[in-house]
């Protein structure tokens, strides 16, 4: 039973947040060798390698590039029959789509800007930036026996936002050789049309480099098993990546005005994803904190009871006695503490004075306020991006957002007078550096 695992630990320092927080994030050597050969492979054979790796992983006997490219009429088909066949997801995908597009749409207003001023004698020196999109993004999206609908919104809403005009993506087929209906709609609806049966570390190598027919990309975003994360570590340097995503997390800070339900629900939800999921409750009153553990247990037996074999509770029981932790504080800044050390994925402030508790939150990737916000409405329709860092990493990056498909250029625009102005400084620096032809470059506008 899982009131024989769970029990209420009392938070006496940060150590014991620290055992729990610290997790490889390493990749086992015999897969990354594997990675490694179908990348170089694809890198210097090109199609003939890609076909063969689609032979074998993706279960495709693939000669040509139409083998493995969404034609025109899958398309077709699937705009013409996956309303029909789905007539209540449709519908919430369409939401899905314009809170994302909502969200994205000012989160980009308020991202830098192309900018200029004026500095120097006469303000004739001018400095600035330009930011634009980038040119091509690859999307990875997981396929074959299950589907998630919901990851391609999350890669493909942010970078079209971002206005990123040529977007290509790889998802592995069914075991049938074919893309899902609904996968295809989804594509369709936002009108990527460039889309390739494949999966796996082959899908990352042709992103990242490409083949005779196939354009390489500039980025490649979107989530995938263990050997995807693992290309996308190897081809980084070559292409630019969104991150390595690692197991999902939910850390929730409580008090006494929480529900022991609603804590217990999320923290379920959470351990359906992956048996190394992480689940953590830190409350500052004792009887939350009981409670938690009582609804964990009749949630988990009322879903199997409802829910029969679409309900992995084999999963759930694994992850909840493995990675779930119920911790008690009366100290609220040590709950806090203890969030900005372990800097969860997701994080939920069931809280009355949220607003202050906000303040002292410095490490979190998305962060739900109130008993009525819960990790589920992040991961599909609420408009925040559910592709969020893992494994501590929320400590020095971010959310999926439109910034992951920008890039900036600073600008320089000197006259005669403002180079003049500074070419001593430029001498200096180049002198003492020993970078004689840096000092060269200057003078040599003075001589004439």
């Amino acid at each position: 039973m899982l009131k024989d695992f769970l029990k209420v630990s009392k938070i006496k320092d940060l150590g014991q947040v620290r055992e729990f927080a610290a997790r490889s994030s390493s990749i086992k050597p015999q897969i990354i060798k594997t990675v490694s050969g179908i990348i170089e492979d694809i890198r210097l054979s090109g199609q003939q390698a890609l076909f063969k790796y689609c032979s074998k992983y993706d279960g495709i006997k693939a000669k040509k590039l139409e083998d493995i490219k969404v034609c025109k009429e899958e398309f077709e088909k699937a705009s013409d029959s996956i309303p029909l066949k789905y007539p209540g997801l449709v519908d919430a995908i369409k939401t899905a789509v314009k809170n994302l597009e909502l969200y994205h749409s000012f989160q980009i207003k308020n991202e830098p800007k192309t900018w200029y001023f004026k500095t120097g004698k006469e303000n004739k020196k001018i400095l600035g930036q330009i930011v634009r999109p980038l040119e091509r993004a690859g999307l990875y999206i997981p396929g074959g026996r299950f589907l998630y609908p919901s990851s391609i919104l999350m890669s493909a809403v942010p970078a079209k936002i971002a206005g990123v005009k040529d977007i290509a993506v790889c998802t592995p087929p069914g075991r049938d050789g074919q893309i899902s209906g609904l996968l295809l709609y989804i594509f369709s609806m936002l009108g990527i049309y460039e889309v390739y049966k494949i999966g796996g570390a082959q899908a990352i190598a042709v992103l990242a480099y490409g083949t005779e027919d196939i354009k390489k990309v500039d980025k490649i975003a979107g989530p995938g098993n263990i050997y995807v994360t693992a290309a996308k570590k190897l081809v980084y340097g070559s292409v630019g990546i969104d991150s390595l995503a690692g197991p999902s997390e939910v850390m929730v800070i409580a008090d006494k005005s929480a529900n022991p339900a609603y804590i217990a629900s999320d923290l379920i939800s959470q351990a359906e994803h992956d048996p190394q999921s992480s689940c953590l409750l830190l409350s500052t009153d004792e009887g939350i904190a009981e409670n938690t553990i009582k609804e964990i247990c009749r949630q988990v037996d009322f879903i199997s009871e409802n829910y029969k074999d679409r309900f992995d509770r084999e999963t759930v029981v694994k992850t909840l006695k493995k990675r779930c932790r119920i911790f008690f504080s009366q100290s609220m800044g040590l709950c806090i503490d203890a969030c900005n050390l372990f800097a969860p994925e997701h994080l939920e402030l069931m809280v009355n004075d949220y607003e202050s508790i906000l303040q002292q939150i410095k490490n979190a990737g998305a962060i739900f306020i109130g008993n009525y916000s819960p990790v589920a409405a992040g991961d599909y329709l609420c408009g925040t991006n559910h592709v969020i860092p893992t494994a501590q990493n929320a400590r020095f990056s971010s959310p999926l957002g439109v910034y992951d498909f920008m890039k900036k250029s600073s600008v320089a625009n000197y006259d005669r007078q403002s180079l003049e102005s500074e070419a001593g400084h430029i001498s200096v620096f180049s002198d003492f550096e020993n970078l004689v032809a840096h000092k060269n470059s200057i003078e040599i506008r003075f001589k004439t």
